[in-house]
């Protein structure tokens, strides 16, 4: 669902080793949460299916976030296939390509600040924005700050 993002529900070993490697032995002795990324869960759980569950829910909340700023595979896909198109026009017809990465960012740079303008109406960090552009809480606040509003105070 998310790219270097995939769930892997460890078990605690009785030696204290956490395995994400293999399946669950019959001596396991807990569940931790895990993420493909790097991240681990917080706590172990009991070494029941039950537990293993609540491991997935600990992962759900890790990758929550991650879901929400990741856009929808098919509008990347069509994307790619836009650049991909532009970057093959650059090498053949350099002026039709500069005409449509000129058209590309008369929208784009609007939809961007749309889109903050929004993600700040609605309660959104700065951290959360510029996580979701790739680029620093910082950066994003130097960028928008006179575009976005201050988030609603609740």
């Amino acid at each position: 669902m998310v790219p270097g993002h995939a769930e892997l529900v460890g078990f605690r070993l009785p030696d204290g080793a956490l395995k994400t490697d293999a399946t669950a032995p019959a001596d396991t002795v807990g569940y931790r949460a895990g993420c493909s990324c790097g991240w681990i869960g917080t706590r172990d759980y009991p070494a029941a299916d039950e537990g293993r569950w609540m491991a997935t829910s600990e992962w759900g909340g890790h990758i929550r976030p991650l879901l929400a700023a990741t856009p929808p595979g098919w509008l990347l896909s069509r994307s790619d296939t836009l650049r991909d198109g532009v970057t093959e026009l650059t090498t053949t017809w350099p002026l039709q390509a500069l005409g449509v990465l000129a058209q590309v960012e008369r929208w784009q740079r609007p939809l961007i600040e749309q889109a903050v303008v929004q993600a700040r109406a609605t309660g959104l960090s700065w951290a959360e924005i510029g996580n979701a552009l790739g680029i620093s809480r910082q950066s994003a606040h130097e960028r928008f700050r006179n575009v976005a509003p201050p988030k609603n105070p609740s």
